[in-house]
């Protein structure tokens, strides 16, 4: 691949940036995080305690009945496993809503709005496309975990940028997916990284018996964010590295995505007819490759 068509991954800054974004906003997206963490990981956390309580009682019964040391009983076993995954698919929808929901509030601060617990379900105008991805998403690192694992990682990179292609560009399902790849495969592999660090981050709050997840589950989507706006472009986005000419506890605009560029440099799509720079390599908006 030609390197001048390569994009920059820039690790330090966007986690610098997805992190001042949590800490600008922190109580809106703790409120949120605690929306997630009440809708989704609590009723599993129940399952498992319930489940655990169920193995070890019938544990107890068995030796006072037999005399024998315990063991756990492999249909328990099998119930439980089976259980947390029924549950899990059970609440997916609710997860796609709030994920997309999260990934709206990101976009909307980037602009400068307020986070609010609200922004949790402001999805469902692209529900389906959002639960849609997310099932092919899924399907896809499924099938190259068990090919090789390596394939999983290198779906996980490609189509990092899926789900916030539809929650700011409002494109079809198949159409994030090839705009997503068209921008990570010319930095594949530190999209990989960059796709794994964020997913460890994210998760990071769960060593804090998961009640850490409240100040990491959003950098999942604050740090995103900040990288698809130095990726694709957002109107009127903010930057939120600090310079010298940054005013007293904020931070400067980013004029790379808020001013026009003059006429003669831009160009349209031929085929959705958006008007574009003219170094575009494809279109943001319909994902068609210029080059």
């Amino acid at each position: 691949m030609d390197n001048a068509l390569k994009i920059e991954v820039r690790f330090g800054d966007w986690i610098g940036e997805g992190w001042k974004m949590f800490t600008e906003q922190w109580k809106g997206w703790v409120k949120i995080s605690l929306g997630f963490f009440l809708g989704v990981v609590v009723p599993i956390g129940v399952f498992i305690i319930a489940m655990y309580a169920v193995m070890f009682s019938a544990m107890l019964t068995q030796s006072q009945t037999r005399g024998a040391p315990p063991q756990m009983p492999i249909a328990i076993i099998l119930f439980l496993y089976l259980g947390i995954f029924g549950l899990m698919i059970v609440l997916l929808p609710l997860t796609v809503l709030m994920m997309g929901g999260a990934y709206r509030a990101a976009f909307k601060q980037l602009r400068g709005g307020q986070v609010e617990f609200s922004d949790l379900f402001s999805a469902r105008d692209c529900y389906w496309r959002l639960l849609g991805a997310t099932l092919l998403h899924s399907l896809f690192v499924f099938l190259g975990a068990i090919v090789c694992i390596i394939p999983a990682f290198i779906v996980a990179g490609l189509l990092f940028f899926t789900l916030p292609l539809i929650i700011e560009r409002n494109m079809g399902v198949f159409e994030a997916m090839r705009a997503s790849r068209e921008v990570t495969s010319r930095n594949l592999v530190m999209f990989i990284l960059f796709a794994i660090v964020a997913q460890l981050i994210a998760s990071a709050g769960t060593y804090a018996c998961y009640v850490g997840l409240l100040a990491t589950w959003p950098l999942m989507f604050t740090m995103t964010a900040v990288a698809y706006r130095d990726c694709f472009g957002v109107d009127g986005a903010r930057s939120f590295r600090e310079t010298a000419s940054s005013p007293p506890g904020g931070y400067a605009p980013a004029p790379s995505f808020n001013a026009q560029p003059p006429q003669e440099q831009s160009c349209a799509c031929p085929t959705c007819h958006t008007s574009l720079p003219a170094n575009a390599q494809f279109c943001y908006n319909c994902g068609t490759n210029l080059s």
